[in-house]
């Protein structure tokens, strides 16, 4: 599962190194807050992180592209009428912490207003490798499915070889895995700092 999640990311990046003089490489650090919407869980926002590594390919001077791989640590919690909801399956004592780290693959597309703002959007693939919570009364049940989905827009300001972006993430699959009858999708505002390394 792994191997496919990253194969066309890599195969992008050496693509993209086809014409190297064009292309920086480098780190991403930042902060998160992320909603999981739906019934059961709390729609407000908690704060988490994210860290990874981009490449960034200037295709001429208004354009370019930046694939990224990210490790992204997002919060939530459960409501107090969970069990309203999922009173079938639902484990009563559940904690109400929920803790999700993912491996986010975003693919940006850039548009340069001048030499300091860019505009970013693009689609972006999120596979969940590990997730701290005990919602079901099933052992070792999962309460959230492993694939997501979704849109990404925002803005970078570069300060030298630094940029500092915001965006915004809209998730569009429904990651419930509990049962078929609500639904739950990723909402995420990102922000921090693109560290050009080479």
């Amino acid at each position: 599962m792994k191997r496919s999640i990253f194969s066309p990311v890599l195969f992008f990046l050496f693509a993209l190194s086809a014409n190297s003089q064009s292309v920086n490489y480098g780190l991403s650090l930042g902060a998160n807050l992320t909603s999981i919407k739906g019934n059961g869980l709390n729609n407000s926002y908690y704060a988490g992180f994210i860290a990874g590594v981009f490449a960034r390919k200037e295709l001429n001077e208004k354009w370019n592209v930046q694939p990224e791989i990210i490790f992204n640590y997002a919060n939530s919690k459960k409501t107090d009428n969970f069990l309203s909801y999922y009173n079938y399956n639902g484990y009563a004592n559940a904690d109400a912490q929920i803790r999700l780290n993912y491996l986010s693959v975003p693919i940006l597309f850039g548009y340069n207003l001048n030499k300091h703002f860019t505009i970013n959007a693009g689609p972006q693939y999120s596979f969940l490798v590990y997730d701290d919570e005990d919602l079901v009364i099933a052992s070792k049940a999962v309460a959230f499915k492993r694939n997501d989905f979704g849109v990404v827009a925002g803005f970078q300001l570069r300060v030298e070889n630094i940029r500092f972006f915001a965006n915004y993430v809209f998730g569009l699959l429904n990651v419930n895995n509990i049962d078929d009858r609500y639904k739950w999708y990723n909402r995420q505002v990102t922000a921090g700092m693109n560290f050009n390394i080479f």
